[in-house]
């Protein structure tokens, strides 16, 4: 497997809402090609999506709840 030690441009905007972004960019530069990398960010972006839609109806959930 042959890497370039950089990080994909869309998964760099991803990596940024973790705290421990520059070890994770390390690790995705030395050890993942561009292919890998474009497989993980869209993998990320299906998996955030959808944490996106539980978090959006927890909360509707919870408002009409307070509602009552």
């Amino acid at each position: 497997m042959e890497t370039n030690n950089q990080v994909i441009p869309e998964l760099l905007e991803m990596t940024k809402l973790t705290a421990h972004e520059k070890f994770l960019n390390n690790e995705i530069a030395v050890h993942l090609g561009e292919k890998e990398q474009k497989r993980m960010y869209r993998t990320m972006r299906e998996l955030l999506t959808d944490e996106l839609v539980f978090v959006l109806n927890l909360e509707v959930t919870n408002a009409r709840s307070r509602k009552g």
